[in-house]
């Protein structure tokens, strides 16, 4: 079955409505004076329903053309919390799911559990902004926070996590990746710090990482 334009768009619009509307109804955040974060809370919610909005009209369309064989055409993914019901009917209502776009396809077997340590390369950033046109970078793996050094074979340093220890949304997603795969993803401020400032990371932040799976290992072996 072949999805018309039409009916893309339907799901696109209907996908960031349902979305902007579920997460402008939670904000209560103190509203901040300086320019680059003011009405921060709602200018994110928006931001994440977009990106979402747009992987899901990606996902459907992909699928309409190549039924199970999809994820070989198309370069975005949806994930449900890993830590939330799953109730298919309030999916698209709520921002209890990640999405994330694929830069690099992996050819690792397997992947990490909850319980599992992981090597990774990232670069955290929070949304684009006026003053940081592709996003303030708040972490990152290794000495510097460039793309040639953080994803380079040879220079690059990969941190160790527990996947458990991370907050939900980048646990979520280190479930779904095999070994070399790097992807964008996008966590929605549900799924991040939440309404509490972390550092250098404002209440309400959708999360942004670009994010590089080098290696995992079971509870009780080391990482390699």
């Amino acid at each position: 079955m072949k999805l018309t334009a039409t009916l893309l768009r339907h799901i696109m619009y209907s996908c960031l409505a349902l979305l902007a509307a579920a997460a402008l109804a939670s904000c209560e955040e103190t509203e901040q004076t300086d320019t680059e974060h003011y009405d921060w809370c709602n200018r994110n919610n928006v931001y994440f329903a977009e990106r979402m909005a747009e992987a899901r009209t990606a996902v459907a369309q992909a699928k309409a053309a190549y039924g199970n064989d999809w994820e070989a055409h198309c370069a975005w993914r949806t994930f449900r919390s890993a830590t939330k019901p799953t109730d298919p009917a309030a999916a698209a209502m709520t921002t209890d799911s990640i999405c994330c776009k694929v830069i690099d396809r992996g050819t690792g077997t397997g992947f990490p559990y909850s319980t599992d340590s992981v090597r990774v390369n990232y670069v955290g950033r929070l949304m684009p902004s006026d003053a940081y046109a592709t996003g303030y970078v708040f972490d990152y793996s290794g000495l510097y926070a460039t793309d040639d050094y953080v994803f380079s074979p040879t220079l690059s340093t990969p941190a160790h996590l527990l996947v458990g220890s991370t907050v939900d949304g980048f646990a979520t997603v280190l479930q779904h990746m095999r070994i070399g795969d790097r992807w964008l993803v996008y966590i929605p401020w549900q799924l991040g710090y939440g309404e509490v400032a972390k550092d250098a990371i404002p209440a309400y932040s959708t999360l942004v990482f670009d994010l590089q799976l080098k290696g995992f290992a079971r509870a009780g072996y080391a990482t390699k």
